[in-house]
C-alpha cells in the first residue's frame, strides 16, 4: 500500500470518528437541552409551592439535575433534590435517604415530569402535573404558567411536615402567609452519576 493510499485511508478514518463525534456531542447536547428546560419549569413549581404555602422559610435551593442508568447518548432515570432552609440556619433536603423514619417519594421522572422528542419533527414534549394529576404540555413557556401553579402538593406537604414534626425544621408552617421573601436559587447543571452519588450530595 503505498504512502497516498494509507494517507488517504487515515484522512477518511479522521472524517468518520469526526463525524460521528460531533453527532454524538449534538445528540447528547440536543437531549440535554430538553432536561434542563423541562426541570427548569419542575423547579419553579416546586420552588412556587413551598414559598406561597409555607411560612418561616427563608432559602430554597436545587441539587443539579441527576442523571443516571445510561451514557447520556439518550432518555434516562434523572431526579433532583430541593433543599429548604428555616429562618434559624437549619436545612433538610427533601429526599428519601433515611434522616425521615418513612417512605418518601423523589422529584423525579415520572413523579412530576415527562420528557420526550415528538417523532416527527423532533420538538420538544414537557408534560408537568397539574392540581387535578393531569398531564400538561409546557414545551412552549419559558417560566411556570399561572395553570400549573399547584394547591397541593402532596409529596412535598408529607416530607415538610415530618421534617418539622421531628425538629429538622423550625417556625416552618403550611400555611396562606407564605414566605414572599425566601430566596430562590435554581440549578440547571447536569451531573451524571452512578449508585448513590444522588443521595449523597451536599
Amino acid at each position: 500500500m503505498s504512502k497516498r493510499t494509507k494517507s488517504i485511508l487515515l484522512s477518511l478514518l479522521c472524517f468518520f470518528v469526526l463525524v460521528i463525534g460531533g453527532k454524538f456531542y449534538m445528540d447528547r447536547l440536543k437531549v440535554d437541552n430538553l432536561y434542563r428546560h423541562g426541570f427548569q419549569l419542575y423547579e419553579e413549581q416546586i420552588a412556587t409551592y413551598l414559598k406561597e404555602h409555607y411560612s418561616g422559610i427563608s432559602k430554597i435551593e436545587f441539587s443539579p439535575i441527576f442523571k443516571s442508568g445510561g451514557r447520556g447518548e439518550g432518555f434516562v432515570y434523572a431526579r433532583i433534590v430541593p433543599v429548604v432552609y428555616d429562618t434559624y440556619g437549619n436545612k433538610v433536603y427533601l429526599r428519601n435517604d433515611g434522616v425521615l423514619k418513612m417512605g418518601v417519594a423523589d422529584y423525579e421522572m415520572t413523579a412530576g415530569i415527562d420528557l420526550d422528542f415528538n417523532v416527527n419533527d423532533g420538538s420538544e414534549i414537557i408534560y408537568l402535573r397539574n392540581n387535578q394529576k393531569e398531564s400538561i404540555s409546557v414545551e412552549s413557556y419559558q417560566n411556570l404558567p399561572d395553570e400549573l401553579k399547584l394547591n397541593k402538593d402532596e409529596i412535598t406537604d408529607e416530607k415538610m411536615e415530618a421534617f418539622s414534626r421531628e425538629g429538622y425544621l423550625k417556625g416552618v408552617e403550611k400555611n396562606s402567609q407564605g414566605s414572599p421573601q425566601a430566596e430562590i436559587v435554581y440549578n440547571l447543571e447536569i451531573r451524571r452519576v452512578q449508585g448513590r452519588e444522588a443521595f449523597e450530595w451536599k
